[in-house]
């Protein structure tokens, strides 16, 4: 009776915080005879089933993108394994993206950086099917091989629709998310996989004051961008103070836009970038020296992070980095 009257007296979130050991223990208490009666049963059993539905509904989501192959598909692994995680596969090819959700224990959704439709799409679906987002890990992007015979000026429209602007419209789109994630106390992490290519360094002092200034704002960022884009397409990038390289332009500014959605969202989630280095994979065409897995090891850290950790920084080899 005391056992009973004590169950009775939990209500509201103390009861919701008995756990489902403590239920199991007291079914078995009460079916032996030592502690509880029969009707009792019946409530530890129906607690404990509502205790799992509850456990399923709140389960944290975890969404990566580009986690069909190659850096991606450890860093959705590493957060199965975590444990806690519903994590999303999110990449463009159906028969990948299915075949790598089901080799992770994951969900697959359909996602092609490339469109803004399916952008869209898929931002409508996650807040839908799922109706929460925890972790976003922007891994998916786009390099053209050193071989390449297509043009420079070709390359930058296609390289930064994918790791630029695509990758800012698809974070912006489920900040929403994230930032309710933020409200229900549950810490949200947003990470962006960038590159040692994004240095600041490629660009001119006058532009790296730019990029680098605490006051750079998503406007003058794109701003900048859009001049990129002009400047190469007159044909004058160099002489504009820009780099020799597409690709590592698109990280500088991601490393860029990292930093702008740091100071946007406060102590509310933990925004970094990070540089997975040199790896073994298809983008390098398998000349890197680094296991993918270990590169992924950069991303979980900061998918991971504790509430205090750091915030809008760059990291490399699983410590912040100068920029």
């Amino acid at each position: 009776q005391a056992m009973a009257e004590a169950c009775e007296m939990l209500s509201g979130r103390r009861r919701r915080a008995l756990s489902v050991v403590t239920l199991t223990l007291l079914c078995i208490l009460s079916r032996t005879g030592l502690g509880c009666s029969r009707s009792y049963a019946g409530f530890a059993s129906s607690r404990m089933a509502a205790v799992g539905r509850a456990a399923a509904a709140t389960e944290r989501l975890a969404v990566v993108t580009g986690a069909n192959k190659g850096i991606g598909w450890h860093i959705a692994d590493k957060l199965v394994k975590a444990g806690g995680f519903k994590v999303v596969v999110a990449c463009r090819d159906p028969t990948l993206g299915e075949k790598a959700a089901q080799e992770l224990g994951a969900q697959f959704e359909q996602l092609d950086l490339a469109s803004d439709e399916s952008i869209d799409d898929f931002a409508k679906r996650v807040a839908s099917k799922y109706g929460r987002l925890d972790i976003l890990v922007n891994n998916a992007g786009l390099a053209f091989k050193a071989a390449d015979p297509t043009p420079f000026e070709q390359q930058t429209g296609p390289t930064l629709k994918v790791n630029f602007w695509g990758t800012t419209r698809l974070t912006d789109a489920l900040l929403p998310l994230l930032r309710a994630s933020a409200a229900q106390g549950q810490g949200p992490r947003l990470v962006n996989v960038a590159s040692m290519a994004g240095r600041l360094g490629q660009v001119s002092p006058e532009l790296q004051q730019r990029f680098s200034s605490r006051d750079l704002t998503r406007e003058v960022l794109n701003g900048l961008i859009s001049k990129f884009e002009q400047d190469v397409a007159a044909g004058r990038p160099s002489q504009e103070g820009w780099g020799k390289s597409n690709y590592g332009l698109s990280k500088l500014a991601v490393i860029a836009y990292t930093k702008i959605v740091a100071r946007e969202e406060g102590d509310a989630m933990r925004v970094n970038a990070c540089c997975p280095g040199y790896c073994d994979t298809d983008m390098t065409s398998h000349r890197g020296s680094r296991p993918p897995a270990q590169g992924a090891e950069n991303a979980v850290k900061l998918a991971l992070l504790p509430d205090a950790g750091p915030t809008g920084e760059f990291w490399q080899d699983l410590q912040v980095s100068s920029w």
